[in-house]
C-alpha cells in the first residue's frame, strides 16, 4: 500500500511511499514499514532503520533538514500517536492489507496430550504440539503456538492482549488491536496463574524459547523475546519488548522494564528494577539494578 492510500484530511502528504505494515521506528520485520516519529530523536532512529520506507511525522517536524533530504515517504499528521495506532485498528479490522491478511485455520492439537476440559481454546489458529499438558482453568488464545512436551498449569492466559492504550485528551483512551502472535517453545513450563500476552503488530510474536521455566503469578507481556532455558521466578514482570538471552535468572518480584536487553547466563536478584541493559553473565541486583558487586559495596558502606 500507499500512503497515498491512507491519507486523510488534514495530513500533510510530502512525499508519497510505499509499505506493508506498520511498526515502531527501530522494528526490523525485513520488509518496508511505515512507522511514525514525533521528534528529532526518534526521525533520525526511523531514518537509520533500512526496513522503514515511510513515517508519519508531527507538524513541527516539516521544516527539518531530516524531513527536506530524506528520500523516504513522509507524511506529516496532528495527534500523532492516535493517527498511526488508528489506523493500525483500522488495517486490522479490515484484514484486507499485505501484512494484515491472516490466513485462518482450525485449531490442531498433537498427539498425546492431556487437556482438561475445563479448559478454554480458541476454536482457530492454534497450534498445541505433542505431548502437552493443559490443566483447568486456562485460557489460550487464537494465534498462540505451543510446543511439543509444554506444561501449562491451572489458571493461566496465553496469547491475550497486551498494555498499549493510547491517551486522547477529551475523547477518552484508545485501545490499540493486538494482533501478533505467541509462540512457545517446547519443554516449556507455565506454573499458576501467569499471564504471557500476544505481540502487536501481526507480523511480530512474542517469543518464549524452549526449556524455560516460569513460576507462578509472572506477567510477560507483548513483543517479549525469551531465549532458551530461562527459569523466572514467582511474580516477576518482563514488560513489552524486552529481550532475554539464553539461561538468563530472574528473581522473585524483579521487574525488567520495556525494550531492555539483558545477556546469555545474566542473573536478575530478586525484587531488582532493571531500567537498563544487563551484560552476559553479569547480576544485577537493587531498585534500581547495578552490578551486584558495586550494590553490596554501598550497602556494607551504608551500614558501617
Amino acid at each position: 500500500m500507499r500512503l497515498l492510500h491512507i491519507l486523510q484530511d488534514h495530513w500533510t502528504l510530502v512525499r508519497d511511499g510505499e509499505f506493508q505494515a506498520l511498526g515502531l521506528c527501530d522494528a526490523e520485520p525485513g520488509f518496508p514499514i511505515l512507522t511514525f516519529a514525533g521528534n528529532i530523536k526518534y526521525l533520525k532512529r526511523a531514518l537509520r532503520n533500512p526496513d522503514v520506507s515511510c513515517i508519519l511525522i508531527s507538524t513541527e517536524l516539516l521544516d527539518t533538514e531530516e524531513v527536506k533530504s530524506s528520500n523516504r515517504g513522509i507524511c506529516a499528521v496532528p495527534d500523532l500517536r492516535i493517527a498511526f495506532f488508528s489506523l493500525h485498528n483500522r488495517l486490522a479490522a479490515e484484514g484486507k492489507w499485505d501484512a494484515y491478511l491472516r490466513s485462518s485455520f482450525p485449531t490442531r492439537i498433537g498427539k498425546g496430550c492431556s487437556i482438561s476440559s475445563l479448559c478454554e481454546i480458541a476454536e482457530k489458529n492454534v497450534v498445541i504440539g505433542d505431548g502437552v499438558i493443559i490443566e483447568p482453568f486456562v485460557s489460550i488464545k487464537e494465534n498462540t503456538t505451543i510446543g511439543d512436551h509444554c506444561i501449562i498449569r491451572s489458571g493461566s492466559i496465553l496469547g491475550g492482549d497486551g498494555l498499549e492504550f493510547i491517551r486522547n485528551g477529551k475523547e477518552g483512551i484508545l485501545p490499540v488491536t493486538h494482533c501478533g502472535k505467541l509462540i512457545i517453545g517446547r519443554d516449556v513450563e507455565i506454573q499458576y496463574n501467569c499471564n504471557v500476552s500476544k505481540s502487536l503488530f501481526p507480523w511480530h510474536a512474542t517469543i518464549i524459547g524452549d526449556e524455560c521455566k516460569i513460576e507462578s503469578l509472572v506477567h510477560i507481556a507483548h513483543g517479549v523475546h525469551m531465549g532458551k532455558r530461562n527459569l523466572v521466578a514467582a511474580s516477576a514482570c518482563i514488560a513489552g519488548s524486552a529481550i532475554l538471552g539464553d539461561d538468563v535468572w530472574v528473581g522473585p518480584n524483579a521487574t525488567i522494564s520495556s525494550e531492555v536487553s539483558v545477556g546469555d547466563r545474566a542473573r536478575i536478584s530478586l525484587g531488582s528494577v532493571v531500567i537498563g541493559s544487563v551484560r552476559p553473565d553479569q547480576t544485577v541486583t537493587g531498585n534500581f539494578a547495578v552490578d551486584h558487586e558495586k550494590f553490596m559495596q554501598d550497602l556494607m558502606k551504608r551500614m558501617l
